[in-house]
């Protein structure tokens, strides 16, 4: 898909952070976009800049979580434009640092119904779809949490190490034919992810956000974008962002048994440094 002009792209998560930039990024192409956000206010903001730059975009207030608002925003995507070209798989929440033994099982039940099952109503509800096109491309946004366990982040973990299952047995069911499936691991990006999520508690929230967007190995949710549009237009199927995603991959590659132990205090000691404990 060389060419985005007239294409219909839908991006979830597109109210603020990695989202908002891609939206901005495809609409720069010529796509048409169809920003989605659990806010409608957020999801407004993005579609207005686009259409105020002289592009073209929708917005639509839907819980990715949400099976009927998904197949809802399915019909209204198509009823407004006709025809879906690409989807991106994007809307997420991260946890605070905790040990498993001390989680709630709600926090599970929250993380995996947004991050994972929001990716799977989003590719498979679409997928019909895509499927119908000359060319189609479906782009689900992970994590390196998807490519390595990290201590005291179990719901988090599942649930990417879950969104990476789905693409990879994706890749392989469509491997032949128009569709291009995407794997997308940023690692650390400076947006608000942190200080929006439902699951942390207000106490940690600013101190994890400090955290991530003072790191001088963040990327910026443009960065992550420009790398993910670029991945669109060459049909690449699997994108590792920032310094640190690469060095988990291939931690994780060559060295599968041994990296727990050689990372679990690493970690321990900077969520302790972020947290203060």
């Amino acid at each position: 898909m060389r060419d985005l002009n007239g294409k219909v792209a839908v991006v979830t998560g597109g109210g603020s952070g990695i989202g908002r930039a891609l939206c901005l990024a495809l609409a720069g192409k010529g796509a048409t976009v169809a920003v989605c956000d659990l806010r409608p206010e957020a999801a407004d903001a993005t579609a207005d800049r686009i259409v105020e730059s002289g592009g073209r975009a929708s917005a639509h207030a839907v819980d990715v979580s949400a099976e009927d608002q998904m197949r809802w925003l399915v019909d209204a995507v198509l009823g407004e434009h006709g025809a879906v070209d690409i989807v991106v798989n994007n809307a997420g929440i991260s946890t605070a640092p905790e040990p498993t033994v001390d989680t709630d099982l709600a926090t599970f039940r929250t993380v995996l119904d947004v991050n994972l099952w929001g990716a799977i109503h989003g590719s498979r509800l679409f997928l019909p779809h895509l499927l119908t096109r000359p060319a189609a491309n479906l782009v689900n946004i992970c994590s390196f949490a998807g490519l390595m366990g990290m201590t005291a982040m179990s719901p988090y973990n599942i649930s990417k190490f879950g969104v990476r299952g789905l693409t990879e047995a994706l890749q392989m069911e469509f491997a032949e034919g128009p569709l291009c499936v995407t794997l997308v691991c940023p690692g650390g990006t400076k947006t608000s992810i942190m200080e929006n999520s439902p699951v942390i508690d207000e106490g940690k929230r600013a101190a994890l956000q400090r955290n991530l967007t003072g790191s001088k190995q963040s990327a910026t949710a443009e960065q992550v974008a420009s790398t993910v549009l670029d991945a669109i237009v060459r049909d690449r199927t699997r994108v590792m962002v920032g310094a640190d995603t690469k060095m988990i991959d291939k931690l994780t590659r060559y060295l599968p048994a041994a990296y727990p132990r050689l990372m679990h205090k690493r970690l321990a000691k900077m969520y302790a440094e972020t947290l203060g404990s």
